[in-house]
């Protein structure tokens, strides 16, 4: 696999899911780009922009505003739910050492085998932002609960809401839907199923952008988060079981009371 080493670069910009563009799958805007550059849109929020400047990536947001809905701010986007990676050409398309991806040229229909190889990269690119997004996420979710074991340790008393431990196991079924249900990362476009040649593509930039792993170590790490936030529940329970309790001993201390008063009188 060989080519000449070129400066283009790939962005992939990641928007909330299923909230942008809801009307296409994807997309090429001929209006901006020529050329080389390219834009593809994924119907679950996201977008892979292929060798196109930051003049035009602002004005591809110009374009796009009045279709967007629900969308992070645009300096968010920008600045981090964005990543790039380099490519280039050669005879056969596929992955450098360094990482860089290479885009086949001069074969047979190479100009259609090369829009097809871009989708299949821009798959797993969508996908990484995507995780990346989970895990920003994630890590506010579980900062957000880490001095409870320090707090069970030192068996200090627990401040308990009901409904923010509610609202915190809510998140956690959220975003286990998302990675395992809703936003399938893990598992292999069906386009690819019948196309070996842009599966094994795909699975080349997953594998570079270690999909599979950062997956299992989300999922490692909500299950502590839910591990502790069962704690939280069961300590709630408890608590609501013992305040029941006390309020079954008062109401039997004053009916004994009021008995023992009728006996007297």
């Amino acid at each position: 696999m060989t080519g000449t080493r070129c400066s283009k670069r790939c962005k992939k910009i990641w928007y909330h899911p299923s909230t942008f563009l809801k009307s296409f799958t994807s997309m090429c805007l001929t209006k901006i780009t020529a050329k080389t550059e390219m834009s593809f849109f994924f119907r679950d929020g996201s977008m892979v922009l292929w060798d196109v400047c930051p003049a035009q990536t602002r004005e591809l947001f110009s374009v796009i505003q009045h279709v967007q809905v629900g969308g992070y701010e645009r300096s968010d986007v920008i600045d981090l739910y964005s990543e790039a990676i380099d490519f280039t050409y050669g005879k056969q398309a596929g992955l450098l050492p360094t990482g860089e991806m290479v885009l086949s040229y001069g074969q047979n229909n190479w100009a259609k085998a090369q829009i097809l190889e871009k989708i299949a990269f821009s798959h797993g690119m969508q996908r990484s932002v995507k995780i990346s997004v989970i895990e920003e996420i994630s890590d506010r979710l579980i900062a957000s609960i880490k001095q409870i074991p320090d707090v069970l340790t030192e068996k200090r008393a627990l401040k308990l809401d009901q409904k923010a431990v509610m609202k915190t196991m809510g998140q956690l079924l959220s975003l286990r839907g998302l990675i395992n249900l809703h936003l399938p990362l893990n598992e292999t476009p069906e386009a690819y199923w019948e196309e070996p040649w842009l599966e094994e593509l795909y699975s080349k930039i997953s594998r570079e952008l270690d999909l599979s792993a950062r997956i299992r170590n989300l999922n490692r790490k909500l299950d502590y988060a839910h591990q502790v936030v069962d704690v939280l529940r069961s300590e709630m329970v408890e608590r609501h079981h013992v305040r029941l309790e006390k309020i079954i001993i008062y109401l039997i201390a004053i009916e004994l009371l009021f008995e023992i008063l009728h006996f007297l009188v």
